[in-house]
């Protein structure tokens, strides 16, 4: 044999290893749900909108803003015997042998424009340096929350780190709505902001991960539109509301029409084909299929190997085999 065929042999083997690494390294081709479901149709829109209703939780949850509210309907509890000269939220002026102040330890809370409830505490009376410190607070709380609901997100899915957010934001918002407590409401802030910081940007996530290239930046500016009009008019909106507690208490409503608007939420299917889940992905395109109308044949499967790239890899091959028989002629 001569020295020639052996190095053609050698880098034959050589390139076959290589194109088999690659059959093996080759993934499924990232726009397969575009492919199967077309550029938009009812499903996209429909994770849009599911995505959207669940970027509404963010403007509920931004505690830097809560101290720029002006309770309208929250009133001193002022003992009898006092001779008043003046009142507000937090302090009362009094006459008793000469001009004397006295703070507030009790308010009438005005709850849903209906019901009076009474606290022992209230946010607004405390120092300003506490009022920072609760804001700075709920910062933190926002970062370390990103970090968590990113993780979570790419191991156990993108509408598992939603459900969370979601069921954070209800008990929690019921939590902080009653809380009667200085050091409990500040620890209360702190786990809001932090289990419910998935709502700031993982319906964007879903919503790029589903959506066809043309259609992927229109999609994503719908989905992050409420927060957009959060930053804009979230104070002037919670300033309809007659104290803060009212207003976390309507974000549980929201949060209560998200946890049912996610029965229409499906799993990411490029989350799903990127950690092989490839049964449960043909399930839900096939499913999605039907809501945008396509007939899709009754074998439908997807192919877990990129075959464009097999099929370069072949033609490719052939052309090394046709090279090879031209240099066993020529020799």
């Amino acid at each position: 044999m001569s020295h020639f065929q052996t190095n053609q042999k050698s880098m034959k083997l050589r390139w076959a290893m290589t194109y088999k690494a690659m059959s093996v390294i080759g993934t499924i081709h990232e726009d397969v749900t575009t492919n199967v479901l077309g550029r938009i149709g009812t499903w996209q829109w429909l994770v849009t909108f599911v995505s959207t209703s669940h970027m509404i939780l963010a403007m509920f949850n931004q505690y830097e803003d809560i101290f720029l509210l002006e309770p309208s309907q929250v009133y001193c509890i002022i003992p009898n015997e006092f001779d008043i000269i003046n009142s507000s939220l937090c302090l009362v002026t009094f006459e008793n042998n000469g001009t004397q102040e006295y703070k507030c330890d009790k308010w009438y809370l005005n709850f849903l424009w209906v019901i009076w409830i009474q606290k022992t505490w209230l946010v607004f009376c405390d120092q300003k340096l506490k009022l920072l410190s609760t804001a700075i607070i709920s910062r933190f709380g926002l970062v370390f929350g990103f970090i968590i609901y990113g993780l979570v997100s790419d191991n156990f899915g993108r509408k598992t780190a939603i459900i969370l957010d979601a069921l954070s934001e209800l008990v929690l918002g019921l939590v902080i709505t009653f809380c009667d407590s200085e050091g409990w409401f500040r620890l209360i802030v702190f786990l809001k902001s932090l289990f419910g910081s998935a709502s700031y940007y993982i319906g964007i996530i879903l919503t790029c991960e589903i959506a066809s290239n043309s259609w992927r930046s229109w999609l994503s500016l719908i989905v992050i539109c409420p927060r957009l009009f959060a930053l804009v008019c979230k104070v002037p909106l919670a300033n309809m509301a007659p104290n803060p507690e009212t207003f976390s208490f309507i974000s549980c409503f929201n949060a209560v029409l998200c946890l049912i608007l996610l029965r229409w939420s499906p799993e990411s299917p490029h989350w799903l084909l990127h950690n092989r889940k490839i049964n449960v992905a043909e399930k839900l395109l096939i499913n999605a299929a039907k809501t945008n109308n396509i007939i899709l044949c009754s074998n439908f499967k997807i192919r877990p190997i990129n075959h464009r790239v097999r099929l370069r890899i072949t033609h490719w091959i052939k052309l090394q085999h046709a090279l090879e028989e031209f240099y066993q002629r020529t020799i």
